[in-house]
């Protein structure tokens, strides 16, 4: 008898012990509270709602949210986990004040490298979330000066001062928290084809691994599966990262930027600083270029291009544009574009970045039916000068494309087909049974292990520039209080989600710009680990209390109203 109830003792300590040890998983265990009693009931901090995707549109973010929450609750929040669709997450920031905090990701496309879109973009006063990426409302004089300031400044090493600057404020400042920057891990075959390319900015979805693939034997369309939709191949009316992905293809831009982060010139044969001021660019393009319906690029489709995305105010191009004064033809193949101001990203971003779109295509459009004519226009039947053309695309199946043989920079392969999948299970089964080489989205870590031996398949593991994080909506209460972003952001396990979550496919985030972009990374910047002891006291020096079941409670004289 004493045996047996010895026996159900031990298991039952064991089984303590290794709930206590999952339980530790999530972070540092409990700290000890100091009590105030006898707290008004006004100041209890209220209902926190934390926003996340669902399981199944980003299984990551959703895993973190449900983790973070936990540590918030140490601190005497009430939390409560949100998950969304994708549409009904970017329409929450639409209203400023219909959200606490979400989770949130800047993907890691190559206009990225520059440090303007995380420094400027996602951060300056003018740019809330109606008209911008700026989704906190953060707003601080002192930091719009930096994030100004970086813009204006040609020399580089000048311009890292500055953006190393800006980086340190945001960071005292804390509107959104930096979480990881992730690896991808993408599914690839090379039964029929070599030399797949990656870069940091997306993988195997990178425009130049399409230029660099080659085919090995008689099958030269390569096949990319994809368990996403494109929805437009209209650039000017889209925002979706998969129709661009698809329509850089098409259309040709001045410059490209390398899986390194540097311009290199493509529509472009010259580029020159013709004062050495930033302020007037001559643009020559190269001889030769023909758009698909074989009409001739030339200088006046480049000034048309510029004007069109300001006339029809695009969502993905207008803002390249604002410091554009104004472009004049010098000759068939030359423009000179003159700006407001010295612009620092204007050849990484704008000219990057910007199609060359016909004017003989879309000018009519434009004349007959205006700029919504412009954005309404489904443009079906899209004509380019880009490395490929389409060949169809049929809805809700697949989209082919064709190689330009004529192109400058012919790719090596015929063409790419575009499959459509029903999810990233049926993507990868794809890609492992060669009825596909490429997956479109990036592996969760257990499906990449799940196939890592698989013959002929290939894990590519890209280190990126994009990062997650979590918005806080500065505009409201508690998230208006600098001192209680700054103990939330020091409650975020970012070890735990890497080593647990990612499964080491990924690093902490201690800043805005990721390692992987070696030129503007600051490494010496103090970024938030986690330490719920000092997110304690970082509250207690703000004036926060607890109550006697733990419960936060505002500093005195800034209750919730």
């Amino acid at each position: 008898m004493k045996k047996t109830v010895y026996l159900w003792v031990l298991v039952i300590l064991l089984f303590l012990s290794a709930c206590s040890s999952s339980a530790s998983t999530s972070g540092e265990k409990e700290v000890k509270l100091p009590v105030t009693a006898d707290l008004p009931k006004d100041r209890k901090v209220g209902e926190i709602i934390l926003n996340v995707p669902t399981k199944e549109e980003d299984f990551v973010q959703h895993e973190y949210g449900f983790l973070l929450a936990e540590e918030w609750k140490k601190l005497g929040l009430d939390v409560i986990v949100e998950p969304l669709n994708e549409d009904s997450l970017s329409r929450l920031t639409e209203n400023e004040s219909d959200f606490d905090a979400m989770t949130g990701i800047w993907h890691g496309q190559a206009e990225k490298f520059d440090p303007d879109f995380f420094i400027y973009r996602t951060l300056h006063s003018t740019l809330t979330a109606t008209n911008g990426d700026n989704k906190t409302g953060y707003k601080n004089p002192d930091y719009d000066v930096l994030a100004e300031g970086q813009r204006t400044t040609l020399n580089q090493t000048e311009r890292k001062e500055i953006v190393t600057k800006a980086e340190d404020l945001f960071l005292e400042d804390i509107p959104y928290a930096p979480v990881i920057h992730r690896a991808l891990l993408m599914a690839y075959n090379e039964e029929k084809f070599t030399n797949f390319q990656y870069g940091s900015e997306e993988g195997l979805n990178s425009f130049w691994t399409f230029m660099a693939i080659e085919p090995t034997g008689l099958n030269k369309y390569v096949r990319w599966a994809y368990p996403r939709e494109i929805e437009s191949l209209n650039p000017l009316a889209s925002t979706s990262m998969q129709d661009f992905q698809v329509t850089r293809l098409i259309y040709d831009t001045l410059v490209k930027i390398t899986d390194s982060g540097e311009p290199e010139n493509w529509g472009a044969k010259s580029v020159e600083d013709a004062n050495g001021d930033g302020l007037t660019y001559l643009i020559t393009l190269r001889e030769g270029m023909k758009f698909h319906d074989g009409k001739k690029v030339t200088a006046k489709d480049v000034q048309f291009s510029f004007n069109l995305v300001k006339e029809v105010d695009s969502a993905a191009f207008s803002h390249l544009v604002e410091v554009v004064d104004k472009v004049e033809v010098v000759d068939e193949l030359s423009v000179q574009i003159t700006l407001k101001e010295a612009f620092a990203p204007f050849v990484n971003q704008t000219l990057s970045q910007l199609y060359i779109f016909p004017q003989h295509y879309w000018g009519p459009i434009l004349e007959k039916e205006g700029p919504k004519g412009v954005i309404e226009n489904k443009n079906e039947q899209p004509i380019g000068s880009g490395p490929f053309k389409l060949a169809y695309w049929e809805h809700g199946k697949e989209l082919k494309l064709d190689a330009d043989n004529g192109h400058f920079s012919p790719a090596k392969v015929n063409g790419i087909l575009r499959i459509l999948y029903s999810d990233t299970e049926a993507m990868l089964s794809a890609v492992k049974n060669g009825q596909a080489e490429i997956g479109g989205v990036s592996l969760l870590p257990e499906q990449a292990e799940r196939i890592k031996d698989a013959q002929t398949l290939q894990i590519a593991h890209v280190p990126t520039i994009g990062l997650d994080h979590i918005i806080y909506n500065n505009r409201i209460k508690p998230f208006d209080d600098k001192a209680l972003r700054k103990a939330l952001t020091l409650s975020i396990p970012k070890e735990t989600i890497v080593e647990e979550i990612l499964q080491g496919a990924g690093k902490p985030a201690n800043s805005l710009i990721s390692p992987a972009n070696g030129k503007w990374h600051s490494p010496d910047l103090n970024g938030y680990e986690y330490n719920l002891t000092s997110a304690v006291d970082t509250l207690k020096e703000a004036g926060y209390k607890w109550d006697e079941k733990g419960k936060l409670y505002y500093p005195e004289g800034k209750a919730k109203n």
